[in-house]
C-alpha cells in the first residue's frame, strides 16, 4: 500500500518530526522512504544559518549545497536503523520541486513537516507543506 514515502527535509524541528514519523509508517508497510532536500538559491539563509554561519551580502551556492548534504546525511544517522533508504538533493523552490518528484515518480505519499525554515519567504510566499498539500495528486500528510 504504502511502497514509497517521500520526505523533504529542511533542518527544521517539524521536518525532524515527519522523517520520524515516515520511519514509523515504513516499518508497518516495509516501505523505501526517499529523503529529499531542496536548496533554494535565492532563499538559503535560513539553512545556512543553521550552522552559525549569516552572510549578508552573498551567498555562495557551493556553501549551500554542501549544508544541504549535511542535512541529509544527518537525515540518513537518525533512520541508520531503517533498511530501506534513498536520498536526493534538489535545486528551486521547495514546494515547486517536492510537487514535481512526486508527480514524475511512483510515490504513495508524503510526509512533510508543518513549518520549516522559511520564514520571512514563507509569510509572503504561503507555507511549503500549505502549497504542497493544495496541488499534490497523492496524499500529504503534515507533521507537527
Amino acid at each position: 500500500m504504502l511502497e514509497k514515502i517521500l520526505v523533504p527535509i529542511d533542518g527544521s524541528e517539524a521536518a525532524w518530526h515527519a522523517l520520524e514519523y515516515a520511519c514509523k509508517l515504513g516499518e508497518k508497510f516495509n516501505s523505501l522512504i526517499t529523503i529529499v532536500h531542496v536548496v533554494q538559491p535565492h532563499y538559503t539563509l535560513p539553512t545556512i544559518a543553521l550552522h552559525g554561519e549569516i552572510p549578508f551580502l552573498s551567498v555562495n551556492i557551493e556553501e549551500v549545497e554542501a549544508t544541504g548534504y549535511k542535512l541529509i546525511e544527518l537525515a540518513k544517522t537518525e533512520l541508520s536503523q531503517y533498511p530501506n533508504v534513498e536520498t536526493l538533493l534538489e535545486f528551486g523552490h521547495p514546494a515547486e520541486r517536492i510537487l514535481s518528484l512526486a508527480k514524475n515518480d511512483t510515490f504513495n505519499l508524503i510526509v512533510i513537516g508543518s513549518r520549516g525554515l522559511s520564514g520571512i519567504s514563507e509569510f509572503f510566499l504561503g507555507s511549503i507543506s500549505a502549497t504542497v498539500s493544495q496541488y499534490s495528486t497523492i496524499p500529504v500528510m503534515i507533521v507537527k
